[in-house]
């Protein structure tokens, strides 16, 4: 029973750990926007796309702390990224309720797609329209995350 209590509160430890990175990625996101919201160009596009990927990045972190530790490992295949991110959304009856919400899930794939996009595309092809479609979601986001990662690790913690 120790040794159990011992592993939630690590994955709860952990999972903190990495929302303060989050945190730390997103004032230094505001501290970017403050400096260079007026000259915003094709380098400093790039910039604020590696902001976006980062945060998904991030959130992914946090799922796959939660899937190798209490899901039996993460999702194989090509699409695991994908699988990853649904199997937030369920309830493993008798081990976790869902992670997040379907309503976040879908906020949340629109992230995962444009990391994707910025991992393989060319900088130079970065659509500055879609972009800025994200950017307006970024924040609220976030904070709909780490409220609904909180509550699980709360969830957890009362184990």
């Amino acid at each position: 029973m120790l040794k159990d209590k011992i592993l939630l509160k690590r994955i709860s430890s952990e999972i903190d750990d990495e929302l303060k990175n989050i945190s730390k990625l997103i004032k230094d996101y505001d501290n970017f926007i403050m400096k260079y919201s007026e000259n915003i160009d094709q380098y400093l596009l790039r910039v604020k796309a590696s902001f976006m990927a980062d945060f998904y990045m991030g959130v992914e972190k946090i799922f796959r702390i939660i899937s190798e530790e209490l899901n039996g490992g993460v999702p194989k295949g090509e699409s695991w990224h994908k699988k990853l991110l649904y199997t937030m959304t369920i309830e493993i009856k008798d081990v976790r309720p869902a992670v997040i919400s379907k309503e976040l899930y879908k906020e949340l794939l629109e992230f995962l797609g444009f990391r994707h996009v910025v991992r393989q595309a060319y900088g130079f092809q970065l659509d500055e329209k879609k972009l800025s479609v994200l950017e307006s979601k970024f924040k609220k986001t976030w904070k709909k995350f780490e409220k609904e990662i909180r509550k699980f690790c709360n969830f957890l913690e009362k184990l």
